[in-house]
């Protein structure tokens, strides 16, 4: 056992799955005459709850503002710490404290200080600076933290689909990007 801080606050429990799973099905798929919960329930093969590495960073923004005082604005970064997918968070989300199996968590694919060095460095650049037309800001990390985003990877087989899907353990919603770009590996530095 292993002891993780999670992001978010996991809700989504397994049987809730099948719904959330038919929901993320294509309009012509779920149009299907026999496809519905039960049939995607009664074809689940596997179900495993897996803990994807994320990136926190807490940051101040401080942007000079002579003859005034400087503007200092808290924000937070997250990077994934699989694909190198990253952006900035619009609220804070809540943690969660958990003990879970080894086997269950994924390690991240880069150290404290390429994510320092690179990965935020890109989101001041591309993403924060362009809120600053003239002088741009100054920054001070204050915290990181690797956080484990909650994913159940859902195998299903049936007479109408035979695929992967990934379900967010905290809303429901579909996970399949994040793993796509974990793949493709398209957002590494």
């Amino acid at each position: 056992m292993e002891k993780v801080t999670l992001l978010g606050e996991e809700k989504i429990e397994e049987k809730e799955l099948p719904g959330l799973i038919y929901k993320q099905l294509k309009p012509t798929l779920r149009m299907k005459r026999g496809l519905d919960e039960r049939t995607i329930r009664d074809g689940i093969t596997r179900v495993e709850k897996r803990y994807h590495p994320m990136w926190v960073i807490k940051m101040l923004i401080i942007a000079e503002r002579k003859p005034f005082p400087p503007k200092v604005t808290p924000n937070m970064v997250f990077v994934d710490g699989r694909s190198g997918y990253r952006g900035l968070f619009t609220t804070v989300p809540p943690r969660l404290e958990k003990e879970v199996g080894e086997h269950e968590v994924l390690r991240p694919f880069f150290s404290k200080q390429e994510m320092l060095g690179k990965y935020v460095k890109d989101v001041q650049e591309k993403q924060i600076n362009r809120k600053y037309v003239l002088k741009k800001p100054k920054y001070d990390v204050k915290e990181m933290d690797l956080l484990y985003l909650p994913i159940w990877q859902v195998e299903v087989k049936n007479a109408h689909v035979d695929t992967t899907y990934w379900v967010n353990g905290n809303t429901g919603e579909s996970e399949e990007l994040l793993m796509k770009l974990c793949e493709s590996q398209e957002w590494m530095l």
